[in-house]
């Protein structure tokens, strides 16, 4: 199998429903290509956080009370066809809660660890060089500035292969793409005031240490304050190597 229909299988051979012939071929190929290899490890890992966060929730007496209500005046033979609709859509409903609710309080680093192994994996690409066209800078809705695409690291090493918009856990951020050598390293800018959303990374910020580091799957992550934004930086780098690249990035346009 080619790389391109090995991908076409991630979901079916994540969730057991692919024959044995196919499955055999799938991790034959797995076997000898890092990249979709990466690939369906981060699909694995999404898989669990989420069933992680559904396992967690907690059951509220008032949300019953809610998915009753709807329920309930479903009445006699219309009760036996629909009920198990009803209860089904009001469990998805639940769930898709408790999901939410939880997911907000993400690490930061966890967070931007998804959209980086998107960039390594290709599934993620520039959307624009240079200066954020209009229409993208409409999306921002006040949230993020135009200025948080402006930080690049000095350093010679690091090249720039572009930048989007993106959302992380609904916050809009600032994501350039690029190399630091031939490593993919991704940069994400966001306004401090959106630190209320990680609270976690935030007091580790507030709490005096100039760089905030750590490790989220198999990348190195770091982030610092830069002017009135936040600034991580996340690469399958050694530590040292991206705490002093993220010591360069200035504002380029400052």
């Amino acid at each position: 199998m080619k790389c391109a229909e090995v991908r076409k299988f991630v979901r079916l051979y994540l969730d057991s429903e692919l024959d044995t012939e196919h499955s055999f071929e799938v991790e034959r190929h797995l076997e000898s290509c890092a990249e979709c290899a990466g690939l369906f490890e981060a699909e694995k890992k999404f898989d669990d956080r989420l069933s992680r966060f559904l396992g967690r929730g907690d059951a509220t007496r008032a949300l019953w009370e809610n998915i009753e209500s709807q329920i309930l005046p479903v009445r006699l033979g219309k009760l036996k066809a629909l009920w198990p609709v009803a209860l089904a859509a009001s469990l998805i409903v639940a769930a898709s809660v408790v999901f939410f609710a939880r997911s907000r309080n993400l690490d930061l680093a966890n967070a931007v660890e998804e959209c980086h192994s998107a960039y390594v994996h290709q599934l993620t690409t520039p959307e624009f060089v240079g200066a954020v066209p209009e229409k993208i800078a409409q999306q921002f809705g006040g949230q993020l500035d135009a200025a948080a695409f402006a930080y690049l690291p000095s350093r010679t090493t690091f090249s720039s292969g572009g930048a989007r918009l993106c959302h992380v856990e609904g916050v809009p951020v600032a994501l350039i793409l690029g190399h630091n050598g031939s490593t993919p390293v991704s940069m994400i800018v966001l306004k401090k005031s959106e630190l209320d959303h990680f609270p976690t990374m935030k007091q580790r910020l507030e709490s005096g240490d100039p760089i905030v580091c750590g490790r989220s799957g198999r990348y190195q992550f770091a982030a610092r304050f830069v002017d009135d934004h936040v600034v991580c930086l996340v690469g399958d780098t050694p530590r040292a190597v991206l705490e002093d690249l993220l010591k360069t990035v200035r504002r380029a346009d400052g």
